[in-house]
């Protein structure tokens, strides 16, 4: 298998062909977006293909020092087969590219799920992500509404701390919900980031 960048027009290929049946309406973002970031060196896309086969694929918005996963797919045909493990750990392989010390990875938060068998699927996507090698942070975000933990994958062995995170993490969400929420009050109604500790105890005295 190999990993390799994506360029523009592989990118609108697999949005047309790909993306439009891995991802709901909601959760996908105009392929307008995406071109305009890439354009601004703001967004990276690779794929993995096993042959002319596309495998899977990982986008990230990328500023300053920071990387955040925005879309990660394996093929349907694939997956179960270890394909998305391999996929992600390969991607450390690209850190001059990223030009950040780790990635930072949003996950549903297991607390906020609706019923033990969305909880379950939480818990489960979170293990995938540990058996990658990723690490559970301290940091939490609610993004239009959804609440996330956050998890990391250092790409040079060294974990950064809760701050670092939290930093890098508001710095990439200037870069993809400015443009949705230009004003500060709009960006404050849709986008906050937390400590986690913090959000428990709002939560415990709403």
């Amino acid at each position: 298998m190999e990993t390799r960048q994506l360029n523009t027009q592989e990118v609108w290929q697999i949005y047309q062909e790909k993306m439009k049946q891995d991802f709901p309406p909601s959760e996908l973002r105009p392929y307008s977006s995406m071109e305009k970031l890439m354009k601004s060196g703001e967004y990276l896309c690779f794929g993995c293909f096993e042959g002319d086969t596309l495998a899977a694929y990982a986008y990230f918005v990328v500023s300053e020092g920071a990387a955040l996963l925005d879309y990660y797919a394996v093929n349907e045909r694939m997956r179960g087969q270890g394909v998305g493990g391999r996929f992600l750990s390969e991607l450390r392989n690209f850190a001059e590219k990223f030009r950040a010390p780790s990635l930072l990875i949003e996950v549903e938060s297991v607390s906020s799920a609706q019923n033990s068998q969305e909880a379950e699927l939480r818990e489960r996507r979170i293990r995938f992500y540990e058996h990658c090698g990723c690490n559970m942070t301290g940091i939490c975000s609610m993004l239009f509404g959804v609440e996330y933990s956050i998890m990391v994958l250092p790409m040079n062995g060294t974990l950064p701390g809760d701050e670092e995170i939290k930093a890098s993490l508001e710095k990439l969400y200037r870069v993809i919900v400015t443009p949705l929420a230009p004003s500060e009050a709009e960006y404050g109604r849709v986008c906050r980031v937390y400590h986690c500790e913090l959000l428990k105890q709002a939560k415990e005295l709403s």
